[in-house]
């Protein structure tokens, strides 16, 4: 089987990575944009120190160091849709958090209300990620507190929920004419097809 017909071959965890890399490539920007808007000095406003990906949205304190960002995909929104040609685009449930550390409640939740602002100017401003993934819908935006009884000081996480589209996630393969076998050498690239040596036409002229 020719290396072509193996499709793309795209992980949900390379979607994870473009995604995160996306908001890390903007959030300079738009917390800048930020500061102008309040007045206040730019840089003012920590820029995040962590950029991680996480199943969850639980990070121990110590663990990363605040501002974080925090990327979390688990699965599919909804079914995914096949075209004719069997390529099936995808669509994932995705969050962005950012956690912040600071002295108080009042302080830390206006710290965060920041960063929330910048992750949901990027994600609506430039919802095209790259060639493949692009913003599908903004679903939720959810304030949580963070436990603070080990570490005496007060920590948010404010988060967005979107789906994100990815085109031609996944590619069935063309129905063989008989069951096929793995390769004897499947480290090595897969040569093409063989090509066509005679084509046979039946034309029947119907008066």
């Amino acid at each position: 089987m020719p290396d072509q017909k193996f499709g793309p071959l795209v992980s949900f965890t390379d979607v994870e990575k473009a995604v995160l890399a996306h908001y890390k490539l903007w959030m300079h920007t738009w917390l800048s944009a930020r500061e102008r808007r309040l007045n206040i000095p730019v840089m003012a406003l920590a820029r995040p120190r962590s950029y991680i990906i996480k199943q969850t949205f639980t990070a121990l304190p110590g663990q990363e160091r605040t501002p974080m960002v925090i990327c979390v995909c688990d699965g599919f929104r909804k079914e995914t849709r096949r075209r004719g040609d069997g390529v099936h685009t995808a669509y994932l449930r995705f969050g962005i958090a950012t956690v912040c550390m600071a002295d108080g409640p009042n302080s830390v939740r206006d710290l965060v209300g920041h960063y929330q602002a910048a992750t949901l100017g990027i994600a609506l401003k430039h919802q095209k990620v790259n060639d493949y993934i692009q913003l599908d819908e903004l679903v939720d935006l959810k304030i949580d507190d963070v436990d603070e009884e080990a570490i005496g000081r007060s920590m948010t996480a404010c988060r967005i929920e979107l789906t994100y589209r990815v085109n031609n996630f996944v590619e069935e393969f063309d129905p063989p004419g008989e069951p096929e076998q793995p390769p004897p050498d499947p480290e090595e690239p897969q040569p093409d097809s063989p090509p066509v040596e005679h084509v046979y036409i039946d034309v029947e002229n119907v008066l």
